[in-house]
């Protein structure tokens, strides 16, 4: 697996590009920009995977009309209100699917309804999107937003076997076991 980042849109939303088992997936484009781009470069783009609807992390996910854009159900409707010019969303991410090659979905609520977090478990990789961050976790308080959802999600991703290194939607990169030892949302959680 080869991982790739770029802080894209007005709320520094962290987009990974990400090569596994001879597939090209784009998480989180914030934003259609030069700079997204630039960073995809020449590379042909397979997927787009929309960790949630929310506007900070879909922007850029029609910049590449070959792609198909995957998301969870539940988020469709964020998108659909906020982009209905944009050409339909036909890849469904649900529990347990493989968007590529070793890379499966982990339906992750509480953020919104339909958010999710990719894991790649032999390469001991987390996509968190905007579910744990290093020192903190997504917010809760906007609609569709849940905090008794999110500390079960939370739950879930803690239990996760080994040290995976957490990719966040926002902020550094961090590992689970940071998150287990020092974050105060989980360590209240017990």
């Amino acid at each position: 697996m080869r991982v790739s980042s770029v802080c894209l849109g007005q709320l520094a939303t962290n987009c990974y590009l990400v090569e596994i088992g001879g597939t090209t997936v784009l998480v989180d484009p914030a934003e259609d920009s030069d700079r997204l781009a630039d960073f995809v470069g020449e590379r042909t783009i397979d997927a787009v995977v929309l960790t949630h609807g929310h506007f900070d992390h879909v922007g850029g996910a029609w910049a590449f009309p070959d792609a198909t854009v995957h998301i969870h159900p539940a988020d469709r409707p964020f998108v659909d209100h906020a982009h209905p010019d944009r050409p339909e969303i036909v890849g469904i991410l649900d529990e347990a699917h493989e968007i590529a090659p070793g890379l499966r979905v982990l339906h992750t609520p509480g953020h919104s309804p339909g958010s999710v977090c990719l894991y790649a478990e032999a390469d001991g990789v987390l996509f968190g999107g905007d579910l744990l961050f290093a020192g903190s976790i997504g917010r809760t308080d906007f609609p569709g937003g849940d905090p008794r959802v999110m500390r079960e999600s939370l739950r879930r991703i803690v239990a996760l076997d080994g040290d995976p290194t957490v990719y966040p939607g926002h902020g550094e990169i961090t590992t689970l076991e940071r998150e287990r030892q020092t974050n105060p949302y989980l360590l209240m959680m017990g």
